[in-house]
Parts: C-alpha cells; structure tokens; sequence
C-alpha cells in the first residue's frame, strides 16, 4: 500500500533515519518533482514547547537561500507529527566517502570545507547554528558540488525533550567542548566542529573517539595529536588552522566562520601554487629499453683505416722469419730460472741470521648468527602485519593484539611495536596498559616531535586511567 503524505507526497523508498526521526525519497505529485521528507520522530513531536521552536525555526530556514545548503521547501503535517520537506540531492554522503577512500588529500579536504565555512558563515549573520557539523550531514553532489544538510536542526532541541528523555542531538565525536558540557553555543562552536570534520578528512582518523558526550568532555581537556605526527608532508599552514579551529577556548579560535574561510582560501590558493610550481628538470633523452644504444662510430678506431695506413715491411725469407722470436723466448727462460734460484737461496741465508717477523692477523668481527637475524625478521613481519590491520576497517581487535603481543614477544625493544601498542590500546579504552607501553616507547624515543606526540597521548589517558 503507497503512502501519500498531506495528500500531496507519495514516499517511494526510505532512504535513512536519523535522531529527528526517518528520510524519505518522495515525489511532489502537484509539481511532479522529486523531494526528500524527513518525518519527526513521536517524542519529539510530542513536546509542545519543541512544535512552537520547531515552527520558528522552520521559517526562517525555509527562507535561507545559498549554494552550499539545502534548500528546505517547508513544512507538512502528518498525522500526530510534521514531516520537513527538502530537496532531493544526488550524490553522497561525506560520511560515505571517508569509509571508501579513509581520507581525502589536502587540496580536495579544503576546497569541500572552504565551501562548507561559506554556508555555516551565511546562516550564523541569520542567527542560525548548526550545532550537529559533521560528514553524515554534508552532502557531495555527482557535479562535485557541496551542500549541509539538516541545517538548523539542532537548535530546534533547546526544549524540554532534552531534560525528559536524556537524549543529545549532535555527535559527540565532532562536538565542541561547550556543546558536550551543555552549555551555551554560538558560531565558535560550529567552527570547531569544522575543524574536526577538516582533521578527520586529511588525516583519515579521529581527533578524539567517543562514543558519548561524557568521554568527549574528558578527552577534550588535552590537545588531539597534531595532524603532522599522521601525515607528516602536510602543510604547516593547514596544520596551524586545523589546531587553531580546534582549540578549547572559544576565545583562541577563529571568531566566525568567514574568518575561518579567509584563512582557507589562502591556503587553497597556496596549495594550487605549488601545485603548479612544481616543474620537472628537463633530462636528456633516455633510449628505449627495447632499442640497441646507437653509437657513433670514431674512425681513429677503424681497424680497417689503421691497416690501411700501416707501413708495409720488407719481406723476408720464410725460413728465416721465426728465428729472431724463438732466441728471445729461449733466453727469457733462462734468465727466470737464474732469478727463481737466486732468491731460494738468498732467503734461506738471511732467515739465518733474522727471523721472520709475522703480523698478527685482524680479529674480524662477530657476524649475527641466522638465529638472531630471523627473529628480527619475524618481528617486523608481525608489527607489519599489526599496523596493516589497524588501517584497516572492521580488521578483527584481537587478531590486531596477537600481532603486537607476538612482535614484543620476539622483540621487547621493538620501539615503533611498544609506540603503537600503546596508541591501539588507548583506543581500546585500556588506559593502564596503554600507560606502560607509552611509558617505556617514550623512555626509548631520541625524536623530539615524536615524543611530544607519545606525552600528548600519556596525558590524554592520566585522567581517564586508575
């Protein structure tokens, strides 16, 4: 049985579903166009205090009009609730994109973020806030457009229904540091969460992974790992605004997101620069493997020239020609035998009176045993194996821990295995484990940036650890 919504929606599919409630495909049947319906959820529609903020705010987005954010047609009810009704968008999800290709490159990240500072600057000079920034709600369109989705939606949540039901609209993994404490949020907070969704997309990991706004308030209390210990060619000036955007205070990031934007577009520019100056020495021409190297032929070198101009000998008799050759042979002969005897001889009569005197020959230096070298072997073939798996999605946890466990079995020292055990296993939540074997990596490591990577991390996990 078709479901026609208002008496004008025809839903054809459900395409997702959301804290606000379920997403349908559905056509227009007055227009004939297609739309996408976002149904509110029962409790939320419930909540009278919701409905009126809801209305509100409904109209004002409706009349938000940019490139760069979807455009919300209105608002229908339905039954005991009210349906949103939106553009339809092709394309996909950023979301979707990051778990296909795990980070994008520096120049695409900033120009899909450029273009994102743009919106959230067009809607915060109207008084509107995100407040839910993140890649499942920016959407990249088959022409290579971009466009923020569910605009607005989060501030319709300052109600009752908070309080009632427990519940937080926004995702505590892009949350800014006031948003997880519930207090207060102004254009700051969307511009740190941009910031996150930047650093996730060029580094391809998260700046802090919680699941809950508890954990994010926790670990917010110390600075994420710079972008540069992940990607380390990343460029200076993208890594100051990533950490920039991202700092604690609202007061020490940008102030809007057009500030935010400014700064992006420079280094867009910077990017493409350099880009373009990139130029290639010319070398010379390299013959083809499949073709013989060609050489040019020096005619000093004729054997054929060099013959011609050879003075010719007078001839001689032929039983004659070989005498003079045969004489010096025979008397070279004798004259070795003669020296050959001389020196037996004068050997034996100075051994007699100085003996030899030997050198003692060098001690040469202890080659490592095949034992030693194949346990090596073995343990940077388990740490490949360990850090491939990390990298890779879904990968089984405990399969990931025996590779480690076996790489320090091998190689207690194993100073990267220590370094990254000890990341994976902060991650794992097991802050005490993780502590030792940060502990014992940093007591090894001579690099200073890296050690300030490992103390970042050791701090991030004291408050969390017994």
């Amino acid at each position: 049985m078709e479901k026609i919504i208002s008496g004008k929606y025809r839903v054809l599919e459900k395409i997702g579903k959301g804290g606000m409630g379920a997403v349908y495909k559905a056509l227009q049947l007055d227009v004939d166009r297609i739309v996408a319906l976002k149904e509110l959820s029962g409790e939320l529609a419930h909540d009278p205090e919701f409905l009126e903020r809801f209305r509100q705010e409904a109209r004002i987005i409706a009349r938000l009009s940019h490139p760069n954010i979807v455009n919300v047609i209105g608002i229908e009810p339905w039954k005991n609730t009210f349906c949103i009704v939106m553009e339809f968008l092709g394309g996909e999800s950023l979301q979707s994109i990051l778990e296909r290709e795990m980070r994008l490159e520096p120049p695409a990240a900033v120009k899909i973020c450029l273009q994102i500072a743009g919106a959230l600057h067009y809607a915060h000079t109207r008084g509107i806030i995100h407040r839910d920034v993140k890649p499942d709600n920016i959407m990249i369109l088959e022409d290579g457009g971009v466009k923020v989705t569910d605009f607005g939606i989060a501030r319709w949540t300052e109600s009752s229904l908070k309080t009632q039901t427990g519940a937080m609209i926004g995702t505590p993994r892009y949350m800014s540091p006031e948003q997880a404490r519930g207090k207060n949020v102004d254009a700051r907070s969307d511009v740190y969460s941009l910031g996150l969704v930047l650093y996730h997309l060029v580094t391809g990991c998260l700046a802090y992974d919680a699941s809950n706004a508890v954990d994010m308030a926790l670990l917010q209390q110390f600075p994420p790992m710079p972008p540069s210990s992940i990607l380390p060619d990343i460029s200076p000036n993208l890594e100051a605004l990533i950490m920039k955007s991202i700092e604690r205070d609202p007061a020490r990031r940008f102030q809007s997101a057009e500030e935010m934007a400014q700064e992006l577009e420079k280094i867009e520019r910077s990017l493409v620069s350099a880009s373009a100056s990139l130029v290639i020495p010319a070398t010379r021409a390299v013959p083809s493997k499949t073709e013989p190297t060609q050489i040019k032929r020096d005619e000093r070198f004729d054997i054929s020239s060099v013959e011609d101009h050879t003075p010719t000998l007078p001839s001689s008799p032929k039983k004659f020609r070989y005498v003079i050759p045969l004489s010096l042979g025979f008397l070279g002969v004798l004259l070795i035998m003669a020296i050959i005897q001389y020196s037996v001889n004068h050997e034996r009569d100075v051994s007699d009176i100085i003996p030899p005197v030997t050198k003692p020959s060098p001690t040469p230096k202890p080659s490592p045993t095949p034992e030693i070298t194949q346990i090596v072997y073995d343990a940077r073939y388990y740490y490949n194996r360990a850090v491939s798996l990390v990298k890779t999605p879904g990968a089984d946890q405990e399969e990931i821990r025996r590779n480690f466990e076996k790489t320090l079995e091998l190689d207690q020292f194993f100073y990267e295995a220590l370094r990254d055990y000890g990341f994976f296993l902060s991650d794992q939540r097991e802050y005490t484990r993780a502590r030792a074997f940060l502990r014992k990596a940093l007591e090894m490591c001579t690099d200073q940036k890296e050690r300030e990577n490992i103390q970042s991390r050791i701090a991030q996990i004291h408050p969390l650890s017994p």
